[in-house]
């Protein structure tokens, strides 16, 4: 028992070894012996059989006529001849017989009448007793007995008009087997020539056929010894190589941008490691100096110690705010949930720069359109409104930073390459003081206030010169709006809607915002806004300063890039900012470059793109799910 199943076991492996074409040759020429071989052994049975049937034939013909002309010619006229008187009737029966037939009379009780006659000497057949009961139960049937030498097929009848019984015999297996044998020879050339054949096309045609696999292995082998960029041929489609070459190329590709990206992921690490580390190492070091200083008492005066408070104050903050830069960009590498809602990037432009008025107001700060008229309003967005509002501040600090006091900045907004059918509508000018008229700038009222931002001036009876300005100023839309939001500092930013049909493409305002206008989760805007098909809302940042150097824009986005100090003063910045306001915009399927202002200076354009139908549909039905209140369980 153990010997046959390791036996088989060896088999088994045996097999396994062979080449996956041996193993089909091998099946299919097993499969085409055992066709040729029941084929060959069908063939040459009909044969027989059909020359046994032939031969019978023959016998029932000869033996009728001859038991007749026989017992005419030679026995009727001496039916009880002596044993002495036979030779003259023997030669005369031999003559009627012809070629190799054996004869054989007898009597009704199964006697022999006369000596039988055969054609060849020593070769005679085996009769069983020859009777009148034989004959009545053989009715004339050949049937087969053994001879001395060979076989032979019989007939026994009984001879018509008289009471004898003859036999009739044919020897018939020498000439069957004779014919046989050349016909299994026949047979047995053709078969071996048809395995030949056979052989030799399918091992032909199983080697074409497997040779796209062997491209594939030898793909398969370059790419494991590292060169990812190797492809499968491509075949048509609807065969099963083409599929099978389609889903590896696809697998490839997806393998290929895998270890590209890992290896894009372990470059930025290691540099992001490094700059990081650099940029907490100069801080620290500060700190620690100072404090080994006082440690030591040489910081003795209250002067030098109030300064050296200060800088480890001072580089104190310095790694808070990188540290904060770090978690923020790390965030936005992981994606993580946020609210995503419609945007108006009018509003936040001109908060933008109302914001910068505030801060620097020793800058010609200017909020204007695309084309240096008045701004218009543009479609809304999607998007999440504190994060844009960062791009915005952002850009506005590094302009306010590297420029010069007196040096002139504008916020631009406006849309680009939106459909003709989907143009937003143009919004009325607004009324402004005559001081900030000329470039096109609200001034908030907060602006000219004397007491701190969150503070609101006391409530005066209006003129009713200064109530018709109010309304001058005010749009229709935002004068029944409701409480403005609240902007930075505690201000009141107001949306400045303008009448009119709201554009096809914006976000409604009703139905979708009525109670909570967000929606929670990974900022994905879909495939569907890839390229701006519904056009764009762009917002440049122009500043007239000293400009950026040609060679300095293609990194100005890297992490902890900073600019040449001919760019402007020490700001102390961590020189994360753009990359900050860079990741934003990606995450919002927008663009952002870096142009040079005509006249001198540098202008950030940032493009992000106008919502279609199916992401306004989507997002409404978002908004609505997440709005849909809970019911209490009691």
């Amino acid at each position: 028992m153990h010997v046959t199943r390791h036996t088989k076991r060896r088999r088994r492996v045996i097999w396994e070894e062979w080449s996956l074409t041996a193993k089909l040759l091998t099946i299919m020429m097993t499969l085409m012996l055992v066709v040729l071989s029941g084929t060959s052994a069908w063939v040459l049975e009909n044969l027989r059989s059909s020359l046994i049937e032939r031969t019978d034939a023959q016998l029932i013909q000869a033996s009728e006529a001859l038991a007749i002309q026989a017992a005419e010619t030679v026995l009727a006229p001496s039916p009880l001849a002596s044993s002495e008187d036979r030779s003259p009737t023997e030669d005369s029966l031999r003559q009627l017989l012809p070629g190799t037939y054996y004869v054989q009379f007898y009597d009704s009780e199964g006697s022999e009448v006369y000596s039988p006659v055969a054609p060849l000497d020593g070769n005679e057949p085996q009769l069983p007793v020859i009777d009148q009961q034989t004959v009545t139960t053989m009715q004339g049937a050949p049937f087969t007995t053994d001879g001395s030498q060979s076989q032979w097929r019989v007939r026994a009848l009984r001879v018509e008009n008289s009471q004898l019984l003859v036999a009739i015999a044919v020897p018939f297996d020498q000439d069957i087997d004779a014919v046989g044998e050349r016909a299994r020879n026949t047979v047995l050339g053709i078969g071996m020539l048809a395995l030949a054949l056979v052989a030799g096309v399918g091992y032909f045609a199983i080697t074409n056929t497997f040779r796209p696999l062997h491209d594939i292995e030898n793909t398969a082998s370059k790419i494991a010894a590292g060169d990812l960029s190797q492809r499968v041929s491509t075949y048509p489609s609807n065969t099963e190589l083409g599929r099978l070459s389609a889903a590896l190329n696809t697998m490839l590709g997806h393998i290929e941008d895998s270890f590209d990206g890992r290896k894009q992921s372990e470059k930025r690490i290691r540099q992001f490691v490094s700059d990081a580390s650099h940029e907490l190492r100069t801080p620290l070091v500060t700190i620690r100096g100072y404090a080994e200083l006082y440690r030591q008492g040489a910081l003795t005066d209250p002067d030098q110690i109030g300064q050296a408070m200060g800088r480890m104050e001072s580089e104190a903050k310095r790694m808070t705010v990188l540290v904060e830069d770090l978690v923020q960009l790390a965030r936005l590498d992981e994606r993580r949930p946020t609210e995503i809602g419609p945007v108006d990037m009018t509003r936040l432009v001109r908060d933008g720069a109302a914001d910068a008025l505030a801060q620097a107001p020793d800058r010609d700060i200017s909020f204007i359109g695309l084309d240096g008229e008045d701004a218009q309003q543009t479609p809304m967005i999607l998007g999440s409104e504190a994060r844009l509002r960062q791009v915005i501040v952002n850009l506005a600090g590094n302009a306010v930073r590297h420029t010069t006091e007196g040096t002139e900045i504008e916020f631009a907004v406006g849309v680009v390459d939106v459909p003709h059918q989907q143009q937003a509508p143009q919004a009325p000018a607004e009324a402004r003081r005559p001081e900030a008229r000329k470039r096109g700038l609200p001034v908030p009222n907060f602006l000219r206030l004397p007491t701190s931002w969150g503070q609101k001036p006391p409530a005066e009876a209006p003129s009713p010169d200064a109530a018709a300005s109010s309304q001058q100023d005010t749009p229709p839309s935002a004068q029944s709006a409701g409480p403005s939001p609240t902007g930075p500092h505690g201000t009141t930013a107001s949306a400045s809607v303008p009448s009119g049909d709201a554009p096809s493409q914006a976000i409604p305002t009703s139905g979708v915002t009525h109670s909570n206008p967000f929606v929670t989760g990974p900022l994905e805007l879909g495939e569907d806004l890839s390229g701006f098909p519904y056009g764009r809302v762009r917002f440049e940042l122009r500043d007239h300063g000293e400009g950026i150097a040609p060679d300095q824009v293609s990194r100005i986005f890297e992490r902890f890039y900073r600019l040449d100090s001919s760019r402007g003063r020490d700001t102390g910045g961590s020189g994360l900012g753009l990359s900050i306001v860079k990741a934003i915009v990606d995450s919002h399927s927008g663009a952002i470059s870096v142009h040079p202002t005509p006249g001198g200076g540098a202008t950030f354009r940032v493009d992000m793109p106008v919502p279609g139908p199916d992401s306004v549909r989507r997002q409404a039905s978002r908004a609505t799910s997440q709005a849909t209140p809970r019911k209490d369980i009691p």
